[in-house]
This record gives C-alpha cells, structure tokens and sequence, in this order.
C-alpha cells in the first residue's frame, strides 16, 4: 500500500513507477496487488499503521503490515515483493524455463541435485 500527500514532490515521482509496478503484475496475473491510499483523506488509516512521512509504502502478508524496504522503480518494487511472497526455490525441468529467467532477472541460481526416490534409498 502507498499513502502519499497530493502536494507531495516525491509521492508525484514515484506514482507513475508504483502504477507501472501495479500493470506489471496484473498482466502477469500475480496474485499481488497494489493500493494507493491519499493520507491527506485516509486519516485514521494513516494512524493506524503510523504513516510519519510521504510517500509510506507498506507491505501486507497475512494480515500484518511491515515497513518496505525496496528500491522505488517499477522493477525494484516487483523485485522486492516476489522476493518476500513467492518460493524460495522452484523446481526447473525444462531449458526453456532457464532461458526466460536470464532475459527477466538480473540475478539467479541455478542448482543440479540428484533426485532420490523412497525406493533407491532403501
């Protein structure tokens, strides 16, 4: 969630890259979603989760609210949210899925284990 100030200078800058975020993952139909609340109207909303500054961008997992932490580009926000809600690893059999992930991250691993079955530890 971002509460920003309409009069706010960096709430203006960093709305186009929080909406960019917002498309990004609609369109890859993430389970995330992004809100944008005015703190300036929301008063009670912005006391409650104790919103000292603008922009405020706090992250939401199972109902608890935490303090963001990222960078304030589009990638950087997506980044930072898949980071917190999505595996900490997964499992890759196809190469295909290997290419796709060097054209999209910056950064990733790569792990070859050899699989044991119930059957081959006896």
């Amino acid at each position: 969630m971002l509460t920003d100030a309409p009069w706010c200078g960096h709430c203006k800058a960093l709305a186009p890259e929080y909406a960019k975020a917002a498309k990004t993952l609609k369109e890859e139909s993430s389970p995330l979603r992004l809100a944008k609340v005015d703190a300036t109207e929301e008063t009670s909303l912005s006391e409650r989760f104790e919103v000292r500054g603008y922009p405020t961008l706090k992250f939401f997992h199972n109902g608890k609210a935490s303090d963001y932490k990222g960078g304030r580009t589009s990638p950087e926000i997506i980044s930072w949210l898949k980071k917190r809600t999505g595996p900490a690893a997964m499992t890759v059999d196809d190469v295909e899925i290997v290419k796709t992930m060097t054209e999209k991250e910056d950064v990733f691993v790569v792990g070859f284990f050899e699989v044991y079955t119930h059957a081959s530890l006896s």
